[in-house]
């Protein structure tokens, strides 16, 4: 058991303790609560590498829309959720300082756009990718995954094409890039 399933299980004892449920009931609020202080440990660590790095907002909406296709997504995962959790932290700090660098140098929204094209045929073709621990069986949730994953990408491109804001318009971009980049067989083997 590692460490977040450990604070897991224990929080669900406690708070189970007093009700009547079985086994699954308990696994699913396990699960839940793991997620939850993953998702917060995420963030703090997001926030801190990007704060100390200097480049806090493009971190921050660089995490914010690649983490949103993620979700509608899927893709590569490491082996244990922590582990995931800081290259995750650690790779969207990378990609602010990316930002910082490029602000600036005058990438025109067509070029942004010509990115986030390649990013939507990756989505297109490749997603949802699943995992052995969280597998789709579903193929009417596969479709609306896949559906909503292309919007999503679509929405990003009107972003990018409608914001005047340089930082916006490169954090959306490389977010939605780097969670694209995810989903390639080399990275889901």
């Amino acid at each position: 058991m590692n460490f977040s399933e450990n604070i897991s299980y224990k929080l669900t004892c406690a708070i189970t303790s007093q009700l009547d449920y079985d086994e699954e009931k308990k696994e699913i609020i396990a699960y839940a609560i793991e997620t939850v202080l993953l998702g917060i440990l995420g963030m703090v660590i997001i926030v801190l590498l990007g704060y100390a790095l200097n480049v806090l907002v493009p971190t921050l909406l660089t995490a914010c829309f690649g983490t949103f296709l993620r979700r509608l997504s899927g893709g590569a995962h490491l082996k244990k959720p922590l582990n995931c959790l800081v290259f995750g932290a650690i790779a969207y700090s990378f990609i602010g300082i990316i930002v910082g660098k490029l602000k600036g140098c005058d990438l025109s929204k067509m070029n942004l756009t010509m990115v986030l094209l390649i990013a939507l045929l990756i989505v297109f073709f490749l997603a949802p990718v699943d995992s052995e621990a969280k597998p789709i069986h579903s193929k009417s949730l596969k479709l609306k995954l896949k559906v909503s994953s292309v919007i999503f990408v679509m929405v990003s491109i009107l972003i990018v094409g409608f914001s005047a804001n340089e930082v916006l318009s490169l954090s959306v971009t490389f977010g939605v890039l780097s969670q694209s980049i995810t989903l390639l067989p080399i990275f889901n083997n």
